[in-house]
């Protein structure tokens, strides 16, 4: 219970891919289960569930109270739901669901032969929570021959094992790998979900990283997040098309190109992660320009995020502003160095935005004036790590803006907000402070409904008393 991190996520994913029910009867269970675990939480506290989980002040977690962790897993246990190793001689005879929160128990020789011995055919479901262990371990899933969802993302591997490839119903997978992933990978034709992170990324010279170009034979893939490799080109005179794909994270500019963007036609959810390369300086082509194609191929895309990773602040990465489709209701942007003054650009630009989140110095300068009819269904802005000394929001700006983040904001002195908010839109500022000498102006505090203004230190005795720091 303490791994059930996100809701939306290990819940409605995980039951459609076990298919514990189809179609409405399906539907029918996702709103009882998702029902029951609000009710748990507000009425009765049974399940610590914070429904804010974008804020910066919410713990993130929804989880079984301790008081009751034992009952839970006992009773998940008897009725063969869900079993919870924690020792090595506990029978897990015919169990469907196995989960571990210390990943080191697979490397006892007891626990590894008992699964390969008492339930190869009924384990559907192998999910490790435990801590991020930094050396390998053995992953007894080559011996569940029905099993559909592997979640190892907390388990380092030096390299794919072939035996998980073995896995024909393998319909989620999610390790932690640094090598490229083999061909082979396209044998899971029933996989839907496929999350490959590294544990180290290392960048050679003229050497682009890059899927197998079998990712195009998974036709029944919808989500993927398979970080530092870009999609591969295919064949100009290919039929290959992922239009299943709704999810696709962890790419590079080299994935937007016209030829793979048409591909994936009914993506909603695009992450692109970059990193400045020294030798980049040395190119003269502008791996900018590809961007462009996101709006001319996905004039569906409903959340984008562009972020550089460690941005060196002597290098500007000028967007090109055709990249934001006007269907967008979710962006963020993080690194890009850009004046202030281009995000009103890209906001006229944007009818449909809720929720935008400015991060590690997407935009520089000391003053940012929100100009007249920006953002005009904005209900979310958040800005964080900038040298922002002033902001500014015209009458007219930001009309439904109900919540305002401010952290690390370390320059910020002043704002001043002119734009008038109505009864039914009330406005809520939450303001992180990162010094404990730091206080904000008391003008920043008369203007608003302050909810948190709070120091980082007493963010870090709140989430240590929540168990989040160790």
């Amino acid at each position: 219970m303490e791994g059930f991190k996100d809701v939306d996520h290990n819940v409605e994913d995980i039951m459609g891919l076990e298919q514990i029910a189809d179609g409405d009867q399906y539907m029918e269970m996702l709103m009882f289960v998702t029902g029951y675990i609000c009710l748990l939480a507000q009425s009765y506290n049974l399940i610590l569930f914070d429904n804010d989980m974008s804020s910066w002040f919410s713990n993130k977690d929804c989880r079984v109270h301790s008081c009751w962790q034992h009952l839970c897993r006992k009773e998940a246990s008897k009725i063969k739901f869900l079993h919870v190793l924690q020792s090595w001689d506990e029978d897990i005879k015919d169990q469907r669901r196995l989960c571990v929160h210390f990943n080191t128990l697979f490397a006892i020789k007891e626990v590894y032969d008992s699964i390969k011995s008492d339930c190869p055919s009924n384990v559907r479901s192998l999910l490790c929570y435990g801590p991020v262990h930094p050396y390998p371990v053995p992953i007894p899933a080559m011996n569940l021959k029905l099993l559909r969802v592997l979640d190892a993302l907390t388990v380092r591997f030096y390299q794919i094992p072939l035996e998980i490839i073995k896995l024909v119903c393998l319909k989620y997978l999610s390790l932690n790998c640094n090598i490229e992933l083999p061909a082979s990978i396209s044998n899971l034709l029933h996989l839907q979900f496929l999350i490959i992170h590294q544990y180290v990324r290392i960048i050679k010279c003229g050497v682009l990283s890059c899927m197998p170009m079998e990712i195009w034979d998974m036709q029944n893939l919808q989500y993927l997040n398979v970080q530092g490799r870009d999609m591969p080109t295919p064949n100009s005179n290919s039929n290959a098309i992922l239009d299943k794909v709704y999810f696709l994270a962890g790419v590079g500019t080299k994935s937007c190109t016209r030829e793979i963007l048409k591909r994936i036609p009914n993506l909603r959810s695009l992450y692109i992660s970059i990193v400045r390369k020294p030798y980049d300086e040395d190119n003269d082509s502008n791996p900018l320009s590809e961007l462009a194609n996101i709006s001319e191929e996905l004039q569906n895309l409903m959340c984008l995020s562009y972020a550089v990773q460690q941005p060196d602040m002597k290098w500007e990465a000028m967007v090109p502003l055709s990249m934001f489709p006007s269907s967008l209701r979710v962006l963020t942007l993080g690194g890009l160095g850009c004046p202030w003054h281009y995000m009103n650009y890209i906001g006229s630009m944007l009818p449909n935005l809720i929720a935008l989140s400015l991060e590690h110095y997407a935009f520089r300068g000391p003053v940012w004036d929100i100009e007249l009819r920006c953002f005009l269904k904005l209900e979310t802005l958040i800005i964080e790590d900038t040298d922002l000394v002033e902001l500014r929001a015209q009458d007219g700006s930001l009309p439904w803006l109900k919540h305002l983040s401010l952290r690390y904001c370390y320059k910020l002195k002043h704002l001043d907000w002119l734009c008038g908010n109505s009864e039914e839109t009330p406005f809520v500022a939450t303001i992180l402070i990162c010094d404990e000498k730091s206080q904000p102006d008391s003008q920043l505090v008369n203007r608003f409904t302050v909810k948190d203004i709070v120091s980082w230190n007493s963010v870090l005795a709140a989430n240590a008393r929540n168990g989040e720091l160790d």
